[in-house]
């Protein structure tokens, strides 16, 4: 019985089929697309024929990465890997945060 490991895309859908291409290409095997989902199966004339799903998180990142998309994470969950978008966290700018007072403001005296 063939080991199947699913990838879904999130909201990469509409990129799903260079995404299959190019993790078929990196992992050799068959990468099939079902709606929002990529479907890694073992191939059985390969020499190494199990698909490890560590494997195919690290080459999924490796595609992610190539196709410019540095804003999502990979996560995984037993034989699913899961692409999820990271939201952007807002910094706020406060002026000299952190930052001590220089000597004439913070003494109580005229400073040279």
């Amino acid at each position: 019985m063939p080991r199947l490991i699913e990838v879904e895309l999130g909201d990469l859908k509409k990129m799903r089929t260079e995404i299959s291409r190019l993790l078929g290409e990196k992992l050799r095997t068959e990468v099939a697309v079902k709606g929002s989902k990529l479907i890694v199966s073992e191939d059985k004339n390969h020499p190494q024929p199990r698909v490890r799903v560590k494997e195919v998180k690290m080459e999924v990142k490796h595609v992610l990465h190539h196709l410019g998309l540095s804003q999502h994470r990979v996560l995984e969950e037993h034989h699913r890997i899961l692409i999820v978008r990271v939201k952007q966290k807002r910094k706020l700018h406060t002026e000299n945060k952190g930052l001590p007072l220089p000597p004439s403001q913070s003494l109580p005296y005229l400073f040279p």
